[in-house]
């Protein structure tokens, strides 16, 4: 399954060329796994969130410009034992040009403990459901 969100590109996620700056990006793939992940578990509170970004890998692609919308869109791409990896692609809703591709490594995580655990079993099937071998979105 591929999970998708839209952003607009604010004035205060620019920088002094106009563009929308590297970090923000970073940010709006954060929104976009955090509901994903809200959503198909059913979470409610920040609290909940049972895992840790072990590894970030952005490439820019094109420049966002202010109030331009952003359609961001996220699958699993791959599950392990106690790790998952999403994909991401970013397209500008007005003309389509693909502005970011992006993956990341989460690792499912106990605070108590402070160490990492298997994915929980009920969590696995709903990533597994929505596989997208290889990260195509």
């Amino acid at each position: 399954m591929t999970f998708r969100i839209e952003v607009e590109a604010t004035l205060r996620d620019t920088d002094g060329l106009g563009h929308v700056n590297n970090a923000v990006y970073l940010s709006w793939i954060e929104t976009a796994r955090t509901r994903y992940v809200f959503e198909r578990r059913g979470f409610t509170r920040i609290e909940q969130l049972d895992f840790v970004l072990a590894a970030a890998h952005l490439d820019f692609r094109s420049p966002v410009y202010l109030h331009e919308t952003v359609e961001l869109a996220c699958s699993p791409s791959r599950v392990g034992r106690s790790s998952w990896e999403m994909t991401f692609e970013g397209r500008v809703r007005t003309d389509g040009r693909v502005c970011l591709q992006a993956r990341t490594v989460q690792v499912q995580y106990d605070y108590a403990a402070r160490s990492s655990r298997p994915i929980p079993q009920d969590w696995r099937t709903m990533l597994e459901a929505d596989l997208v071998p290889g990260g195509a979105v």
